[in-house]
């Protein structure tokens, strides 16, 4: 999803307003999350061996330690999904040039896609993919958002929230985890909606306390 998009849900007879807005507080990836590789401050200097550039901004780089990365990989087990594993094992299976290492520019054969993946393989693609999915933070591909959700008149307009607590919100979500996102919105509508309900089955507990009878 793009910042500034808007779309209509409906929980517990309610309808809601869904935005979703930039979240300018989260930093970069690996600095607010764990579970992510080693990468350097901005730098003029050479790279070392086993990192390779990870973002340019003029003369300054940052640089991914692919060797610590693969030892923090080991370290923690790092995995892959069961999508991300079927990916690796038809891309092993094709045949091609090795285009790294010792044996780079030699044909390799395909492998048998019934072999199973070795824990070096695994870790290897585990690395490969974190290398790369904060690679598109660092070139915009992707950026941290929140979701508001609030509730809509009979009209179809957002109602003032100063009447009560008819808003929620919840941040540092991936803009481009669409179901993420959804899931998130909806559950804060639910909330919200059971929270509706409360108060006006509280309201008509009272009213019906104040009904006079004969």
């Amino acid at each position: 999803m793009y910042t500034g998009q808007e779309f209509d849900i409906e929980a517990g007879g309610y309808p809601f307003r869904v935005r979703v807005e930039a979240d300018e507080f989260m930093g970069a990836p690996w600095e607010e999350h764990d579970g992510h590789g080693v990468v350097s401050g901005w730098t003029t200097r050479d790279k070392h061996p086993g990192e390779i550039v990870l973002c340019m901004d003029r003369r300054s780089r940052r640089y991914y330690d692919v060797q610590a990365s693969m030892k923090i990989a080991r370290r923690d087990g790092w995995g892959l999904c069961d999508e991300d594993r079927a990916a690796l094992i038809k891309s092993l299976a094709a045949p091609g040039i090795v285009m790294r290492g010792p044996n780079r520019g030699m044909y390799r054969p395909g492998r048998a896609p019934s072999k199973p993946l070795t824990r070096g393989e695994i870790t290897a693609e585990a690395v490969r993919r974190d290398f790369g999915y904060l690679r598109r933070w660092c070139n915009d591909d992707w950026h941290w958002v929140g979701v508001v959700v609030e509730l809509l008149d009979g009209d179809g307009e957002v109602v003032d929230d100063r009447v009560g607590n008819i808003s929620d919100s919840l941040w540092g979500i991936e803009s481009e985890a669409d179901d993420t996102l959804r899931e998130a919105a909806q559950g804060l509508a639910e909330e919200l909606a059971r929270g509706l309900q409360r108060e006006a089955a509280e309201r008509g507990y009272w009213n019906a306390r104040d009904m006079v009878t004969v």
